[in-house]
């Protein structure tokens, strides 16, 4: 039981490593869409397609696998809206300096941010108690929350 539960333990590390995951693209064609109905499609196909996708280790890897994907382009959003925010600032800082904070606004949201996810996706893993579901839910909860955050960084450049 202690292999097993070593084994889940890594599977964020696993999944990180997999810089070239099969159905990335997919991930990445689903943001720019700007779809949110395709997300975890490409964790659904991993699940279906690749060995062991029905067990509940195999649906954790590939849920996490997609959340790792999310997160490289949740840190790529992140960077620009920091970028963007930054020159706001500097733009506002003669003539309305008190508004040239929007980069510490970002950075602050995106840290409590960080901290809310984080303890979401513990309360979903808790919900199962020692069930192996746990798992499966807090891997579906970090992609779910993580797409949706990379979306809302997107949509901060972008809408003014």
């Amino acid at each position: 039981m202690k292999n097993v539960a070593l084994v889940l333990a890594l599977l964020p590390c696993a999944a990180a490593a997999q810089t070239n995951w099969l159905y990335a693209p997919m991930v990445e064609a689903c943001f720019d869409s700007g779809e949110t109905s395709c997300t975890g499609t490409a964790a659904t196909m991993c699940m279906a397609d690749e060995p062991g996708g029905d067990t509940t280790m195999g649906m954790t890897s590939c849920l996490m696998a997609e959340h790792e994907v999310w997160d490289q382009l949740l840190n790529t959003q992140y960077a620009l809206v920091l970028d963007y925010a930054a020159e706001m600032d500097v733009n506002a800082q003669f003539e309305a300096p008190e508004y040239a904070v929007r980069a510490d606004q970002v950075r602050a949201a995106q840290r409590a941010w960080i901290a809310f996810r984080d303890a979401n996706c513990t309360m979903q893993y808790g919900l199962w108690g020692s069930g192996s579901a746990r798992h499966v839910a807090k891997a579906e909860c970090l992609m779910l929350m993580t797409a949706t955050q990379t979306r809302a960084l997107h949509d901060y450049y972008i809408m003014p």
